[in-house]
């Protein structure tokens, strides 16, 4: 079962506009931090040319059925900080039509000081 493998401690930032605006009149979100399991695993790396030393990395989140996560929300794994890109995936079962897991796609991006 899909669910005894998501096992990797996470935490979801679940941002929404609460209409709080800082000094410049930018909205400003709250911030709901939630404890889940899930698994990561790493889809592309890269290191674009142009950017100094930038890396930026894009991952598969996998989540269990009924996670609430979206667009503009971010997850905190082993330290490390990642932002959703896109609108993620309720992927049904096609034999039963139920919601088998959650499947988003997050994005690292950090510079490193000490060059590759």
């Amino acid at each position: 079962m899909l669910s005894a493998l998501l096992n990797r401690p996470l935490t979801i930032i679940n941002r929404t506009d609460d209409g709080d605006e800082d000094e410049y009149g930018n909205a400003v979100p709250a911030e709901a931090f939630v404890d889940v399991v899930g698994e990561l695993q790493q889809q592309r790396r890269d290191e674009p040319d142009a950017e100094g030393e930038t890396s930026d990395t894009r991952w598969l989140l996998v989540l269990p059925a009924g996670t609430v996560i979206g667009t503009g929300d971010g997850v905190i794994c082993d330290g490390e900080a990642f932002e959703v890109v896109g609108a993620p995936w309720m992927a049904r079962n096609p034999r039963t039509g139920a919601v088998s897991h959650i499947e988003a796609s997050i994005r690292r991006t950090a510079g490193d000081e000490g060059g590759s």
